[in-house]
C-alpha cells in the first residue's frame, strides 16, 4: 500500500513537471531566440546559441515605434479595465441583492455572452461604429473591449457576492444607509479580491485583443501593440530574432502582471466558497 502511495506521488510531481515544461519551454524559447543571431538561429533553431545579443530587444523596440504603440494600449487596456469594474460591479450586486422583475431573464443575456465569439457580430459592430463616426478612434477599441469583458466580469462577481455574508448590509440598511452606500461603503471594500482578479483577466484580455483593433483601426499612429506587431512582422518577415524581439516586449508586461498578483487571482477564484 505505501509502495502504490509513494508511487502515485511520484508520478503526480511527474505530471506536474511535465504540464509546467510544456508552457514554460516555449516561452524561454522565444526570448532566448529573440537575442541570437538570424544565422546562429537557422542554423540550429532548437539549438544551443552561440552568442547572446540583448541588443535585439533595442532594435526591435526602435524599429517599431513601440513608445507610441505601449501608451495607445496602456490608455485602451486601462480604460477598458476601469469601465468593466465599474459597470460590472454595479450589475453584479445588483442581480446578487435587489429583487426585480426581469431580474433572471436579464441576468441570463449575459451568458450569451460567454458563448458567442467576436466573429459573429464584428460585422455589425463595424458598420454601427462606422456611422457613428467611431471608426479610427481609441474608443472604437475600448467599447468593444469593454463590453466583451462586461459578460464575464458580471457573471464572476454575481456569484461572488451570492457567497458574501449579508450581516454588516443588513446591519447598515437598520441604520438607514441606501443600496448604492452599502454597495460603495462596505461591499466593495471587502471584495478587493475579486476586484483584483476580474481586472487581470480583462487587463490581459484588453492587451491581448487583436481582431477589434484590426478591423477598426487603419490610422497606424493609434495602432495598438498587438496590431502595430502585425505591422511589424509584415515588414521584416524574414527578420526572425527581430520578430522574437518585438513579442517578447509585447508579452512580458502580461506575464509580470500575472504572477505578481497570481495569489491574488487565485484568492478572487476561491472566494466563491465563503460561507456566512
Amino acid at each position: 500500500m505505501r509502495l502504490t502511495t509513494v508511487q502515485g506521488s511520484w508520478f503526480r510531481r511527474f505530471l506536474v513537471l511535465f504540464v509546467l515544461a510544456v508552457y514554460v519551454v516555449p516561452i524561454l524559447w522565444m526570448y532566448v531566440s529573440a537575442m541570437r543571431t538570424d544565422p546562429d538561429f537557422l542554423a540550429r533553431p532548437v539549438g544551443i546559441p552561440a552568442s547572446l545579443n540583448p541588443g535585439n530587444f533595442v532594435r526591435a523596440y526602435q524599429m517599431a515605434d513601440m513608445t507610441r504603440h505601449f501608451g495607445i494600449s496602456i490608455i485602451v487596456t486601462a480604460t477598458t479595465t476601469a469601465i468593466v469594474i465599474l459597470f460590472a460591479s454595479l450589475a453584479a450586486y445588483s442581480f446578487s441583492r435587489l429583487r426585480y422583475r426581469g431580474r433572471n431573464v436579464l441576468f441570463g443575456v449575459f451568458f450569451l455572452g460567454l458563448i458567442l465569439p467576436v466573429q459573429s457580430y464584428l460585422v455589425g459592430l463595424f458598420v454601427l461604429f462606422r456611422s457613428l463616426g467611431l471608426l479610427n478612434t481609441i474608443m472604437a477599441m475600448i467599447l468593444p473591449n469593454a463590453g466583451m469583458g462586461l459578460a464575464i466580469a458580471i457573471v464572476i462577481m454575481k456569484y461572488y457576492f451570492d457567497a458574501l455574508p449579508t450581516t454588516l448590509e443588513e446591519s447598515a440598511y437598520m441604520d438607514g444607509a441606501s443600496t448604492f452606500l452599502v454597495y460603495r461603503r462596505i461591499v466593495m471594500p471587502i471584495s478587493s479580491a475579486i476586484v483584483i482578479t476580474v481586472s487581470i483577466f480583462t487587463t490581459i484580455t484588453a492587451w491581448n485583443e487583436f481582431l477589434i483593433p484590426f478591423v477598426m483601426i487603419q490610422n497606424q499612429r493609434i495602432r495598438p501593440l498587438t496590431t502595430s506587431l502585425f505591422v511589424f512582422a509584415t515588414r521584416f518577415s524574414a527578420q526572425y530574432t527581430l520578430l522574437f524581439a518585438a513579442l517578447s516586449i509585447v508579452v512580458t508586461p502580461m506575464f509580470i502582471i500575472y504572477f505578481v498578483f497570481q495569489k491574488q487571482v487565485q484568492a478572487g477564484i476561491t472566494a466563491g466558497a465563503l460561507k456566512e
